[in-house]
């Protein structure tokens, strides 16, 4: 059986890029935690829309799995996609044999799937990286097909990005004209990935960005930290209602990232410089937005 986790922009162009290559029977899954944002699930209503495509859902319950483990996952607890996504996968299988093809690029060096089973034998697969396909080629596959994942866009980001950019003006003139319309995607997310609304590999400003655009998700995330995570147990390194009243201090940290990289960027084009770094995302694995 060939089988292809969705999750992100590189797990979908993988689909893509192995279905034309490779005709054939195909099923596609989604690992569904239950506290996915909602623009992923949108998301994935227009994949399915788009190529006719069924997306099956398959996963535990992270809140379930969280209250059954009494302790917030970390990262040196890090067993919420062991158990909402890996585990359930592996059950949904069941025993035999599998094609599992997996979103890994080829400018990517990462680790790739280790199966948990040994009763559904797994042989893993990676398109891109067979067929040579790097963030700027993902990033053609899905725009021409008005499938790429959700930007997050943060129009407070940008507000600071251009309150600062006008307190000390460049001799260039408007940060716009170095930002491509993907790095612009990334730089002004308030997400990097569509993980679970309360991943704790989120960085402080992406929390910021939570309670400001999803205040219902925010305040669950704060019940949980504080009625399972206890005291000293936090999401991230403070607590959140903490973080929040900090917000504008996170805002224009992240801002003046922003506007290091387009400085940088500035930096490169008038000396002809070229380089191949692109912007970081963070995800805890090949099964969470990616």
């Amino acid at each position: 059986m060939n089988v292809i986790p969705i999750s992100g922009k590189d797990s979908l162009a993988a689909a893509l890029v192995q279905t034309a290559h490779e005709p054939g029977d195909y099923r596609f899954f989604f690992n569904d935690t239950g506290v996915e944002l909602p623009e992923t699930y949108e998301w994935l209503d227009r994949v399915e829309r788009v190529t006719g495509w069924t997306i099956e859902r398959v996963g535990k319950d992270l809140v379930e799995v969280i209250e059954s483990q009494k302790v917030l996952p970390s990262p040196k607890v890090r067993y919420c996609t062991r158990e909402s996504k890996i585990k359930p996968m592996e059950q949904w299988l069941g025993t035999g044999e599998f094609n599992v093809y997996f979103g890994i690029r080829a400018d990517e060096n990462r680790i790739g799937y280790k199966p948990l089973s040994k009763k559904c034998q797994i042989t893993p697969r990676y398109p891109l990286q067979e067929h040579g396909i790097n963030l700027g080629g993902v990033y053609a596959i899905l725009q021409g097909k008005d499938l790429l994942p959700p930007a997050f866009y943060w129009q407070s980001l940008e507000n600071k990005v251009d309150e600062l950019w006008a307190q000390n003006p460049s001799m260039w003139g408007d940060w716009r004209d170095f930002v491509s319309f993907h790095e612009k995607r990334l730089l002004f997310a308030g997400r990097t990935r569509n993980n679970c609304y309360f991943c704790f590999f989120q960085r402080k400003y992406e929390f910021c960005w939570l309670s400001e655009t999803h205040p219902d998700l925010f305040a669950k995330a704060v019940e949980m930290e504080e009625t399972i995570g206890g005291e000293g147990f936090t999401w991230c390194d403070q607590p959140l209602l903490e973080i929040a009243k900090k917000k504008e201090r996170y805002i224009t940290r992240r801002a003046n990232e922003i506007i290091k990289y387009i400085n940088g960027k500035i930096y490169q084009t008038i000396v002809n410089i070229s380089s191949d770094n692109e912007l970081s995302n963070t995800s805890c694995g090949l099964f969470c937005g990616k």
